[in-house]
């Protein structure tokens, strides 16, 4: 155990600002919504505290909450509009292109394997506030036992499509090897990559815009598979600090994300597909990636 939070960069306030956010974007699932409202209130007032927020940032979410709110009752032309605007600015932020915001790390260089290149997690402040705006005033979750049947029964051709796909081409770029393990780390991992990873990055990309390209592609004939592609290509790009063969495997995981999401309609698939991959990445292969040399 002392191995494990020695890990861990956290201080006080930063595990209080990530106990709260983490807390208030799983009670979307399991709380009255006003739970959720009042743990989002309290995240807010924790960034801003501990300087993980400066007004800036706070201005691009009240501009975000009003964007949303007036995307619904907007006419059809003007909601194109409204909906380009709102995709440019919420992308911007969760590429970490605006300031305002101030990530802050808490995992720092461990290696996970001899032969694994070393890792490091960051709480990315920025698209966490936002992702989970979308989660609170946007995105319609799963409420009862068949909805969530529903989304679990979707799963399994696609997790062996994504894995089988995507392991197989970073097998095929030397980029990991088989390397089967328990990490250390996998206590804080587990909380950390499915709310504040998977699930912020399927909200907007599958749960927003993928949603919205569809409608917006209503009248052509393959509307689904054109959302589902346009998609996956910015999810693809939304990783470009990894180089190209990092861009190219997000984006054929981004087709597997957006296929169970096209097929279910639940935005839970693609969250849990989305960490089923990601989960059998760090257990069973070298995590991040294999190192070079």
């Amino acid at each position: 155990m002392e191995f494990i939070l020695s890990t861990f960069l956290l201080r006080d306030a930063q595990l209080w600002f990530f106990f709260t956010i983490t807390m208030t974007i799983a009670s979307c699932w399991v709380a009255p919504r006003w739970v959720s409202y009042l743990g989002y209130v309290l995240s807010c007032s924790l960034a801003y505290r501990y300087h993980y927020a400066e007004v800036l940032g706070f201005s691009y979410l009240l501009l975000i909450f009003l964007g949303l709110l007036a995307y619904q009752k907007v006419s059809f032309i003007s909601k194109k509009m409204l909906g380009i605007l709102l995709t440019m600015l919420i992308f911007s932020i969760y590429l970490h292109a605006l300031p305002g915001f101030h990530n802050f790390k808490i995992i720092d260089q461990v290696k996970l394997s001899p032969d694994s290149n070393f890792y490091s997690a960051y709480v990315s402040v920025d698209k966490i506030m936002v992702g989970s705006l979308l989660l609170l005033f946007y995105c319609a979750l799963n409420k009862s036992i068949t909805e969530w049947k529903k989304s679990l029964r979707s799963l399994p051709f696609p997790l062996l499509y994504v894995c089988a796909l995507l392991l197989g081409t970073a097998f095929a770029m030397h980029s990991i090897k088989i390397d089967l393990k328990i990490p250390s780390i996998l206590i804080w991992w587990l909380p950390t990559n499915l709310l504040l990873v998977c699930a912020m990055e399927e909200i907007f990309y599958r749960g927003f815009i993928q949603k919205e390209l569809t409608k917006f592609f209503a009248s052509y004939k393959n509307k689904n598979w054109i959302a589902l592609s346009i998609a996956a290509f910015i999810f693809g790009i939304s990783h470009y600090r990894g180089g190209v063969p990092y861009i190219i495997l997000s984006t054929l995981a981004g087709i597997g994300y957006g296929y169970v999401f096209m097929r279910s309609q639940r935005l839970e698939s693609s969250i849990l597909l989305h960490f089923s991959v990601n989960l059998i990445h760090i257990l069973g292969f070298s995590y991040p990636s294999l190192l070079r040399g």
